[in-house]
């Protein structure tokens, strides 16, 4: 395999007016590229290749990226449709999870002051019920890590399972029930997303109740031990018999103000609990970050990913589908899949 890594000065950064000055790059070949920014500004990206799980940093938005390492080989890994291998980052430890057909979720861990990698260490307590493939993990204080993901056990319908890990993902707690439709399953084709800050963890994901799939979000305050009822997000609803195949996303900002993002029919919206959601385009994957600014959203329609700012028009950056993208310092990188490579441009923000 070639890779094809540039510096990131070379990646198209976006003048005042948001009109691209290059064209976006290819970076390597892969799939479902993810992209996290730390608090020191290292940019950390993770991809799949065939059954390979790939990771790479660069120093910050003006270095190039390393040359990739391979974390894991995982036989049978889920790439495709948000069903991604899944990145968190804290000050020690770095976990990657990663889903295979069989529904078996396995975390990998790096020490940051060693620089090694664990060996695959299994999340869901029980084998093969994460057969839909969707799973989401996020870090906070230090060595702690949360999970979530669709589960079929038990029933063999899809519910929202979670766990813990106090130690830099090098193990799990007890598999738990975070939601359970009464209806009998959430939606089985959607992203799950989750966020955490301290004690506080938000799942958000695509439920199924009465007929709609609309977004909920669960809240634990005592570090995932418990959650409270989940949460419908907006006031319409989206009654649909088929599934929409798209989650979006959840963040917490610096200042600790909890931002969603998500599609109704094919409209995209961003939502605080318990207020209107708010219409931002048309569209479908729709994801977001935040650092010291407000959110930044990225998604894709008809073929072309689309990047928008706060209090700016939404601009194309190139063609693919399923983006990430990340903040780091006035700059939003954005990585998406784009003919089997991952591709990247970039944002500036001020």
């Amino acid at each position: 395999m070639r890779y094809l890594f540039y510096s990131l000065l070379q990646v198209g950064v976006f003048s005042a007016t948001c009109q691209p000055s290059t064209t976006p790059q290819k970076v390597t070949s892969g799939h479902l590229p993810v992209i996290v920014a730390d608090a020191k500004g290292t940019v950390h990206l993770i991809y799949g290749l065939d059954s390979t799980i790939y990771y790479t940093t660069a120093k910050n938005q003006t270095a190039s990226f390393n040359t990739p390492t391979k974390v894991a080989i995982l036989p049978n890994l889920v790439a495709g449709a948000k069903r991604g291998p899944q990145l968190a980052i804290t000050d020690q430890f770095i976990v990657i999870t990663a889903v295979n057909r069989q529904g078996n979720i396995f975390a990998y861990s790096l020490n940051r002051a060693t620089h090694r990698w664990s060996t695959a260490v299994p999340v869901n307590d029980r084998p093969e019920v994460a057969k839909e493939g969707f799973q989401a993990v996020t870090g906070t204080d230090k060595g702690t890590f949360y999970a979530a993901w669709l589960d079929l056990r038990d029933d063999k319908q899809n519910k929202i399972m979670g766990a813990s890990s106090l130690d830099g993902g090098r193990t799990w707690s007890a598999n738990q029930v975070i939601y359970c439709s009464p209806d009998g399953t959430v939606c089985e084709c959607c992203r799950v997303s989750i966020v955490a800050h301290h004690k506080d963890v938000y799942v958000q994901f695509r439920n199924w109740l009465d007929g709609a799939r609309n977004i909920y979000l669960a809240h634990s305050d005592d570090g995932g031990k418990t959650y409270a009822p989940a949460q419908k997000l907006g006031t319409g609803t989206w009654k649909v018999t088929a599934c929409p195949m798209d989650g979006g996303a959840v963040v917490l900002s610096a200042s600790g103000q909890l931002w969603t993002t998500w599609r109704r029919e094919n409209t995209l919206y961003t939502c605080l609990p318990g207020e209107p959601e708010t219409p931002i385009s048309t569209g479908r994957n729709v994801t977001i970050a935040t650092g010291t600014v407000k959110p930044v959203l990225a998604w894709d329609e008809e073929g072309m990913v689309w990047v928008k700012s706060a209090n700016r028009s939404a601009v194309s950056i190139g063609k693919g589908q399923m983006p990430s993208v990340a903040v780091t310092g006035k700059i939003a990188l954005c990585v998406w899949e784009s003919d089997g490579y991952v591709m990247m441009n970039s944002v500036r923000l001020n």
